[in-house]
């Protein structure tokens, strides 16, 4: 018990000379500076600058009606505002993005000459074939070219998303030449077996959204200009790569993926009866399961009225959202969180509206951006993972997991690695508290708050183009520091009991974070 309270008391005071330490440099008290740090020497003289080029757009949808909207480039990801709020606030040395620059920076995609896994020579890569093994020319054996291929591409696309965003804030061609590489190399897929693997649709989502920064964006060296020849090509590679998903049927995460590839095949080429189709497959996905599989906000985030497995209905005061794939395990149920506000963010950034029920393209006085999507629901079902995984009790209810299958019924959350908090809630986390100016320590908005607060600067490991970096707008600079701050000095508590803010004890063995009340 001795040791347990001196290992306490070392862990409390290295927290306080920590955060002593942050609070001398940023404020400048104790050394010469200013409130701003220095800028990074990544920031080169020349300042890259994207420009509009918006589409208006128009089909006739089943009905007969002609249906016309305005597409929005650069607008995969980040918008042009988007864009340049976080260049020239990097540029500037301007907290919080000068800080989140630096761990975006950090990461292994985004140094300069990054590792590329497309293997030039490797007719895999040029003519995809399925998962069905086969022994090349050379007598090499393979087991599933389809996946050799797609992780390895997907890891690419994201490699080159994140090259493209660091040309644009430091001007620096050595980012961009990696980026025009890696889309230029898939770009020159010639043929593609008709089966199914979500990783390229993964892959065209990425790539898309490197592809919409490079485009919009001049350069000095005339080889590192966007071309029409490299829409074309690129065009034509997402139209090959297509036959290896749909936007409907793939089960609860690899739906998003699916989404995204589509979605971001539609922006790309202006194709607005796909987008509309995306949309729809993002919020409802009506062509899906009606439950069970399907991934998209209304039935993953799941509104639960009744035992799914009995049909047993819940008392009305037991009614409540859940994040439905928990049933199957902590970091899939993460992928929901990415992969839905992946989706959201996009359909935000077209300035896009929805049906408040049908989750269709609206233009109605009732439709509503997609984070309000049936009242919230993807915060709901985010704040549901996140109150389980912080030591609180939530209501569970048995549902069907996978109407395609019978019998897959999830009947519990998996509770392996209960406590594992992913950091995926940028893009929520910025929207919430400055674009609609929220209270983050109401109830409604705490545990979104306190899960990305403690783990700034956020930057997703894999898949997802989420980053503290991205997504921060204007308005968190009236925070600056003291935003980065919040995270290290945030209390924490072990206890064999922990009391939650409602006076109910929490689950019982777990570290308990103690939350604003």
């Amino acid at each position: 018990m001795d040791l347990v309270i001196k290992s306490n008391r070392r862990q409390f005071f290295l927290i306080l000379i920590f955060c002593f330490t942050l609070v001398m440099t940023f404020t400048g008290f104790g050394v010469a500076g200013t409130a701003n740090a220095a800028v990074s020497p990544l920031i080169t003289s020349y300042k890259p600058q994207a420009v509009n080029a918006d589409v208006n757009a128009s089909y006739t949808d089943a009905n007969g009606s002609t249906v016309s909207a305005t597409i929005h480039h650069p607008g995969i990801a980040m918008t042009l505002a988007d864009l340049d709020n976080m260049r020239d606030h990097v540029r500037a040395g301007d907290e919080p993005w000068n800080t989140a620059f630096e761990a975006f920076a950090a990461d292994w995609q985004s140094r300069p000459n990054p590792r590329i896994l497309y293997e030039v020579g490797n007719d895999l890569f040029v003519n995809i074939r399925g998962p069905w093994a086969f022994t090349d020319a050379n007598g090499k054996y393979w087991s599933d070219p389809s996946d050799y291929v797609g992780t390895r591409a997907n890891t690419d696309a994201l490699t080159a998303f994140k090259q493209a965003v660091m040309w644009y804030i430091t001007g620096d061609e050595t980012y961009r030449i990696s980026a025009m590489y890696i889309v230029r190399s898939y770009s020159g897929i010639q043929s593609v077996a008709p089966h199914t693997n979500f990783r390229f649709a993964t892959m065209t989502y990425l790539l898309a959204a490197a592809a919409e920064i490079l485009r919009y964006s001049d350069t000095p060296t005339a080889g590192l200009k966007w071309t029409e020849t490299d829409t074309q090509n690129f065009s034509h590679m997402m139209e090959l790569c297509s036959v290896t998903y749909n936007a409907h049927s793939f089960f609860m995460n690899q739906h998003q993926f699916t989404v995204m590839g589509t979605m971001a095949r539609a922006i790309f080429t202006n194709n607005l009866e796909m987008y509309a189709e995306s949309v729809e497959a993002t919020t409802v996905n009506a062509e899906g399961d009606d439950g069970g599989r399907n991934g998209s906000i209304k039935h993953e985030m799941r509104w639960m009225t009744k035992n799914e497995r009995t049909g047993a209905p819940l008392d009305p005061s037991d009614y409540h959202v859940q994040l439905m794939e928990m049933g199957r395990d902590v970091g899939h149920s993460y992928a929901n969180i990415a992969g839905l506000s992946t989706l959201v963010q996009t359909i935000y950034a077209q300035g896009t509206k929805v049906d408040p029920a049908a989750g269709t393209i609206s233009t109605a006085a009732n439709a509503v951006n997609p984070f309000h999507f049936l009242n919230d629901r993807l915060l709901e079902g985010t704040t549901y993972a996140l109150k389980y995984h912080l030591g609180y009790d939530v209501m569970w209810t048995p549902a069907v997991a996978n109407q395609s299958y019978s019998g897959q019924i999830f009947d519990q959350i998996n509770p392996d690695q209960r406590g594992r908090i992913d950091a995926f809630y940028s893009v929520l986390y910025n929207y919430y508290k400055y674009i609609e100016g929220q209270d983050m320590t109401q109830e409604k908005y705490k545990y979104l708050a306190y899960a990305y607060e403690t783990r700034m600067p956020e930057v997703a490991g894999k898949d997802y183009p989420l980053a503290m970096l991205l997504y921060t707008p204007d308005a968190a600079e009236t925070d600056g520091y003291d935003l980065l701050l919040q995270g290290p000095c945030i209390r924490r508590i072990n206890v064999r009991r922990c009391i939650g803010h409602n006076g109910r004890r929490r689950h019982s063995g777990f570290r308990c974070k103690q939350l604003c009340s």
